[in-house]
């Protein structure tokens, strides 16, 4: 798999984007973003970790060892989320970027998470919210016949809701992410602190379609 270096982009995956200690009612993110171009840190530190193959590099994937620094608290992890729609005979593909919100609850090794404000390149908002939760393990096994594939913390978490455009789309959204917990590799008693992996969207009938995307988070 092709390699990159994690510790270095933590800072960029925190900028303009604070964890909270809970959610509030309604969910509102702590900082919100109003063009495309705020986003350019965050998708820089999703893209240096994840493409659409999954993993740059296994070096960083968290095990047990690095569960047991988190305790039994609530961390809150946050990024972005992103993705192109596949070009058609009539429009050519544009990037879709949002924000992401990754509770994660030591606890009961649950996560709950939140996306929204999500933004087209050209500037284009949808407005809504998507929220769904879901399980993690913290054992990540290595497949036996390749080296380089590890089984994710989670699969399949689904954040469903619905999204409008400014035109009066409406979209019954789901996007399911399969993801990983992220830590020192080079250290085994270093604190999980980012979450990334593939996010598959669908926008419903009504919707584009779009490619395989990929998300970011740290706390």
């Amino acid at each position: 798999m092709k390699t990159a270096t994690k510790t270095s982009l933590l800072f960029l995956g925190a900028i303009g984007l604070a964890g909270c200690d809970g959610p509030a009612e309604p969910f509102e993110f702590a900082t919100t973003f109003d063009s495309f171009e705020d986003y350019g840190a965050l998708s820089a530190f999703a893209d240096a970790l994840v493409d659409e193959d999954g993993l740059r590099t296994t070096d960083d994937i968290a095990q047990p060892d690095n569960f047991a620094t988190a305790g039994t608290g609530t961390t809150s992890y946050t990024g972005a989320i992103l993705t192109d729609t596949r070009p058609t005979d009539s429009e050519t593909s544009r990037l879709l970027v949002g924000q992401l919100q990754l509770d994660v609850a030591f606890s009961t090794d649950t996560i709950t998470g939140y996306a929204g404000n999500f933004i087209y390149e050209d500037n284009e908002a949808l407005n809504g919210t998507l929220i769904g939760n879901g399980g993690f393990v913290r054992v990540s096994e290595q497949d036996p016949d390749n080296a380089d594939v590890f089984s994710p913390h989670f699969t399949d978490m689904n954040l469903v809701g619905g999204l409008s455009g400014p035109n009066g789309e409406a979209y019954d959204a789901n996007i399911a992410l399969t993801g990983y917990f992220l830590a020192d590799g080079t250290n085994p008693d270093s604190p999980v602190d980012s979450i990334a992996g593939i996010a598959v969207f669908d926008f419903g009938t009504t919707g584009p379609a779009f490619e395989t995307g990929i998300f970011a988070a740290s706390d």
